[in-house]
């Protein structure tokens, strides 16, 4: 009886019904991987193309800008700059993966309207998160020890990296499906309605250890029939790490993928109520 209610929970589960959802449109799931990977190169692109404009000597650098002053500006005015723009990029590219998994999930048409609302909505999401950040840690080096505060640190920081994954997740889902009042809706739910999105975590879990299984058998089978000849691992041992680490990486970007689905499919009338 119990292993029937079990497979019937999985049949009925949310994780399924993901799943379901990325088998009738896998070339949508595949495209909003790709636009995660677009991402991922422009900013590592403009982090050292604007980087190379900067002097690393701290002797050029003050050259540069001939004034303790100037150095001053920039060094509060670019970050905030490059940052703003990096946040504009994540935008334009995340609000087109939310159109493409609007598209998956019910019929819509594509288009970049609300784009700079989206903009300000992510600004003032981050600005939240950089301010409780900064005050819990502020908090923390004035009441701990030295001793304990990387470990007290370390142990808050599981939930406090979870529930900003999970309100980013929610408030740009009710962007997608228009809901009103988002950052004070999307704080409410993630922490009221835990019991009706947090299961992520555990399917996140689950396939992490498929694929960690998945991984160290391949790794046994090669280590066993190939590595174990030093000639052949010293030939082909760092492209083999190389090529695991690539696959590391998109699995890490399937899973994103996977969760933002699953979010979509989550928040729904039942959850803002």
């Amino acid at each position: 009886m119990k292993n029937f209610n079990l497979k019937k929970s999985f049949l009925e589960s949310s994780f399924l019904r993901v799943i379901n959802i990325i088998k009738k449109n896998p070339q949508i799931y595949l495209y909003t991987i790709t636009l995660d990977f677009i991402f991922l190169a422009l900013v590592i692109f403009l982090g050292k193309y604007l980087g190379s404009f900067i002097p690393a000597d701290p002797q050029q650098l003050f050259g540069f800008f001939k004034t303790t002053t100037n150095l001053l500006l920039f060094a509060i005015i670019y970050p905030v700059v490059y940052y703003l723009f990096i946040i504009l990029i994540y935008s334009t590219i995340k609000l087109s993966i939310l159109k493409l998994i609007s598209q998956s999930c019910q019929k819509s048409k594509f288009s970049f309207k609300g784009i700079w609302k989206f903009y300000k909505l992510n600004i003032l999401v981050f600005l939240d998160f950089l301010l409780i950040a900064v005050i819990l840690a502020t908090f923390l080096f004035l009441i701990l020890d030295r001793t304990f505060l990387t470990y007290v640190a370390l142990v808050l920081s599981i939930p406090f990296l979870f529930f900003i994954y999970s309100i980013l997740n929610i408030g740009h889902t009710l962007f997608i499906k228009e809901e009103k009042k988002l950052i004070k809706t999307s704080f409410k739910i993630a922490f009221k309605r835990i019991n009706k999105y947090g299961m992520f975590i555990v399917w996140d879990a689950f396939l992490i250890l498929l694929y960690l299984l998945f991984y160290n058998l391949i790794h046994l089978l090669f280590r066993v029939l190939i590595f174990s000849n030093q000639e052949l691992l010293a030939k082909f041992g760092s492209v083999y790490l190389t090529t695991f680490n690539i696959i590391s990486i998109i699995f890490v970007y399937m899973v994103l993928a996977f969760n933002r689905i699953y979010f979509f499919e989550r928040i729904n009338k039942n959850v803002l109520q």
